[in-house]
């Protein structure tokens, strides 16, 4: 009878062991799975639509850059193609995607519409609002600045902006996000 017991006291150890590591594990992942989530509120409605190349009354493209304490991040390719929620035949793309990991944002509607950039974090399945990018948040060290731009100038005060998640998406404009140490 003990050594029942203590088999399955080192079974069950083992068990609550791994559970713990695969926990910890999925949490410290940075790249997110491509699903629909938001860490600040409710998802855009507009991260639920599908759409395809066809009819479109909106095709835009706007460039986006992230930077983490320096560092530029990749915007990993395909976000928002063939998703969880977009994958049916033909219409297999979100109202925001990517292509490929250069930053280019793909603005696509059938109806004209504005779009906030909340929407392709929404998509992206990262969290992005005034307190923070990813897994890092603003606090008394560490700051959060987003600049909005067009081709050929650079990131400055004068072109500063607030308003991060509820930016509404212009065609051409580059926008810099950029989260670092004060």
């Amino acid at each position: 009878m003990a050594r029942d017991r203590l088999l399955w006291t080192i079974i069950t150890g083992t068990a609550i062991l791994g559970l713990v590591l695969l926990l910890v594990q999925d949490s410290s992942t940075e790249e997110p799975v491509n699903s629909i989530w938001s860490s600040s509120d409710e998802p855009d409605p507009l991260a639920f639509e599908c759409l395809d190349h066809t009819g479109l009354a909106r095709h835009d493209h706007v460039t986006l850059k992230i930077f983490v304490e320096g560092e530029q991040k990749t915007i990993p390719g395909e976000i928002g193609i063939n998703s969880g929620v977009c994958n049916q035949q033909g219409e297999n793309m979100h109202t925001v995607h990517t292509h490929n990991d250069q930053g280019t944002l793909h603005i696509e509607l059938n109806e004209a519409s504005d779009v906030p950039l909340g929407v392709f974090f929404d998509i992206w399945g990262v969290h992005f609002d005034e307190t923070g990018i990813f897994d890092h948040r603003v606090n008394e060290t560490h700051e959060m600045r987003m600049h909005v731009f067009a081709s050929g100038e650079v990131a400055s005060e004068d072109n500063r902006v607030t308003t991060f998640d509820a930016y509404l998406l212009q065609n051409g404009e580059t926008i810099e996000v950029h989260y670092h140490a004060i």
